[in-house]
C-alpha cells in the first residue's frame, strides 16, 4: 500500500502538470516525499510510508529466497 500511494502521488503529480501544460510542476519520488513531509501529517505520514517500503523490501526478498517456483 505504501509502495502504491508513492507512486499514485508522483503520476498525480505528471497528469497534473501535463494537463496544466508546465512540464516543470512534474514530480520524481524524492519531490513526493518532500510534499508529503510538508504537509500537516508529515513526520507521521514518512514514517508510515517508510515502515511500508521497507515492508515491502522484506516481502521482496522473503519471495525471492523461498519462493518456489
Amino acid at each position: 500500500a505504501a509502495r502504491g500511494l508513492v507512486f499514485a502521488a508522483a503520476g498525480a503529480f505528471a497528469v497534473r502538470a501535463a494537463l496544466d501544460y508546465q512540464p516543470d510542476r512534474a514530480k520524481g519520488l524524492d519531490d513526493t516525499l518532500r510534499s508529503f513531509a510538508e504537509t500537516s501529517a508529515g513526520p507521521g505520514l514518512l514514517g508510515c510510508v517508510a515502515a511500508g517500503l521497507v515492508l515491502f523490501g522484506v516481502f521482496s526478498f522473503a519471495m525471492a529466497r523461498w519462493r518456489k517456483v
